[in-house]
């Protein structure tokens, strides 16, 4: 594994979940911080938590939503040095039928899901061109990106992006020293879900859940390994790949039984702070 110590790295969607589990294990290995997210308490408590293990953590609280964001937060991200890794986690997601969530909602998922990491990528790469260090971008999909699923269209969507974005990145960028990994996690311990409106999951979707920290350490192992995509988990595994194995109808079919229905009165909301 390459020795992280002093670099320095952007992650967004920091403030739970995933996101912070990352900023956790790469504070641990030495790196250097610059963590975003809409929610400034929160974030300011994982930076916290981060600049405890030794390294310096700034706090750039921002809403990757927004057209033009970006432009803002890599300024401040890389006023102080380069940034070395380019964490793009950030996303969010509804588990209801296309069509009964406002057009001012999808509108938003799809800057923050496909046009925030597109122009975060873009900037990372750029600033990196020329340089003989080493750089890492990782960006996080799902395992929705390998199939249609009800009730959740638009979210897996833009995940396809993100997976066929990133693996074409990584075979542009394949001979230099940097590297692009997507990462497709499956269910996933966290907020995602009760803000989405879901979690009325089968047992299936239910036993194939991983902890926070169990998909962080994964990813960042994969990042580190310079893999062109990872899917954390065997029964996530065994899932995309058995996928390609039936009739796209029926992967679909399925996926809408072992995720249930949307919960009843749930709303498909982001959190206002």
């Amino acid at each position: 594994m390459v020795d992280l110590t002093g670099m320095r790295a952007l992650v967004t969607g920091a403030s739970s979940g995933i996101g912070a589990a990352i900023a956790r294990d790469l504070a641990a290995r030495g790196v250097h911080l610059v963590l975003t997210a809409r929610r400034k308490d929160q974030l300011t408590a994982i930076a916290a938590e981060c600049a405890a293990m030794g390294v310096t953590a700034q706090v750039v609280p921002a809403d990757l939503g927004t057209p033009g964001a970006t432009e803002a937060l890599w300024t401040a991200a890389t006023a102080d040095g380069p940034i070395d890794l380019c964490i793009n986690n950030a996303g969010f997601g509804y588990f209801r039928p296309f069509g009964e969530v406002e057009a001012e909602r999808d509108a938003e998922l799809v800057q923050l899901n496909i046009t925030a990491v597109m122009e975060l990528s873009r900037r990372f790469l750029v600033a990196r061109k020329g340089a003989t260090g080493r750089a890492f971008l990782l960006n996080i999909a799902s395992i929705g990106a390998y199939q249609a699923v009800p009730n959740m269209a638009l979210y897996t969507a833009s995940k396809v992006f993100v997976r066929n974005f990133t693996e074409a990145l990584h075979d542009e960028l394949r001979g230099t020293p940097a590297s692009a990994t997507c990462v497709c996690p499956g269910g996933t311990r966290t907020e995602f879900h009760a803000q989405a409106g879901a979690g009325n999951y089968s047992w299936i979707a239910n036993a194939s859940m991983m902890s926070a920290e169990q998909c962080a350490r994964s990813a960042v192992r994969a990042m580190l390994a310079g893999r062109r995509t990872y899917i954390p988990g065997l029964i996530n595994k065994l899932s995309c790949f058995g996928v390609r194995l039936v009739p796209r109808w029926f992967a679909s079919w399925m996926a809408r039984r072992v995720l249930g229905k949307p919960r009843p009165g749930a709303l498909p909301q982001r959190s206002a702070a």
